[in-house]
């Protein structure tokens, strides 16, 4: 009979399961910035030539790029076996089934501007299947597989009748280097150091900057994977499988020791990150940007072993709404809708002052265009602001 009831409870779904999901909004509520528009146009009256003058509306293809957490592994499951089902279609970056009435996604925030988007998944599945439509990431995918997903989200964009690749504008997130900081670096410093980071994402960059007319790229630092184990209150199975997911967080004496070191490499590869973006390689085309948007860094682990966890991240993780799937590695659909949130929102802010928020929000709380500054916020016209 123990035996029995052990199986009902990890195979059968807790009675706050609900949990899980994002607080769902009624179908006749109009998304915020389309209630108070205050007449600003959404979409340009003709194309623009300019990656500077993007509006939201303007958007006509939406992709992904990334590993397990761009494919939206284990989302929407009750168990720790779940984490094999890539359920795409609510991937932050990259899903859009539904409405952003219950599943917030960047693209589904972003058909609110533009009906007639395209590329975002439709579903559960691999990269290769149609409900992956463009979010071509990769389950345990490295950041030297980048490269590959790239030319995969062109061949794909050349196969579909609905995009005319020369001119419809593009918007690409690129979210990766979890597995190699996890998994890899500290076996083979080499290969997997925050400069062999930097070079394959620059290698990926420079194809797209090379190959792809009229992109937006968001390129999002990678996650301080430390998170796993600075949640409250975490299950046996959660233990149990951090060792397998990031062995290079267990090589240390103790784990205060393992996060403050292994964060101390995740600062170095978002800073390599950093300055990529911003040496002025990707400025030289009027239709082609990649900009880093901050957010994750939230989730960052203290510098150092003694320093409090920031308040704001405490009062995520202990609000009684988890935002992790039930192995405590990936998020579940209520945590990548407060990261499509809050992607979304450091689009819409100027380069130099975008926020670092996760936390549950409001209506009110997203961005929107207004008449004064109707664009996606660049490294070039942030600097009209001043």
């Amino acid at each position: 009979m123990a035996f029995i009831l052990t199986v009902q409870k990890f195979l059968y779904p807790k009675d706050d399961y609900h949990k899980i999901f994002q607080d769902r909004r009624p179908r006749s509520q109009l998304f915020p910035c389309i209630k108070d528009s205050k007449g600003v146009k959404w979409r340009s009256e003709h194309r623009p030539k300019s990656v500077h003058k993007l509006r939201p509306g303007d958007i006509d293809v939406i992709a992904a790029i990334g590993d397990s957490i761009t494919c939206g592994n284990a989302a929407r499951e009750n168990n720790p076996l779940g984490i094999i089902i890539q359920d795409r279609g609510v991937s932050f970056t990259g899903g859009g089934i539904g409405t952003w009435h219950d599943v917030i996604t960047l693209p589904n925030i972003i058909k609110n501007f533009n009906p007639n988007l395209t590329g975002y998944s439709i579903g559960r599945g691999d990269f290769y299947s149609h409900n992956a439509q463009l979010n071509v990431a990769v389950p345990a995918a490295l950041d030297d597989d980048v490269l590959d997903q790239v030319k995969m989200f062109i061949k794909k964009m050349s196969y579909n009748r609905r995009i005319n690749f020369k001119n419809d504008w593009k918007l690409l997130s690129i979210f990766i280097g979890h597995n190699d900081i996890c998994s890899y670096q500290c076996f083979d410093r080499r290969k997997h150091s925050p400069a062999a980071h930097k070079l394959n994402l620059q290698k990926a960059l420079d194809y797209l900057y090379q190959n792809v007319p009229r992109l937006f790229v968001n390129l999002i630092p990678l996650l301080d994977p430390t998170i796993a184990v600075r949640i409250p209150a975490s299950s046996m199975v959660c233990n149990i499988f951090r060792r397998f997911a990031c062995t290079c967080l267990f090589r240390f004496p103790s784990m205060k020791e393992g996060i403050v070191n292994l964060t101390a490499e995740v600062r170095r590869y978002q800073e390599a990150e950093r300055e990529l973006v911003f040496s002025g390689r990707y400025d030289g085309r009027e239709d082609f940007t990649v900009e880093i948007q901050p957010f994750s860094l939230l989730l960052n682990a203290p510098m150092r072993m003694h320093d409090s966890e920031n308040e704001k991240l405490t009062k995520l993780l202990t609000n009684g709404f988890p935002f992790w799937s039930p192995e405590c590695f990936h998020f579940n659909q209520r945590g990548l809708a407060l990261m499509s949130f809050a992607l979304w929102n450091n689009m819409l802010e100027p380069v130099g002052n975008k926020s670092l928020r996760m936390e549950d929000y409001d209506n009110e709380d997203f961005k929107c265009p207004s008449e004064k500054y109707p664009y996606f916020f660049t490294k070039k016209n942030s600097k009209e602001l001043t």
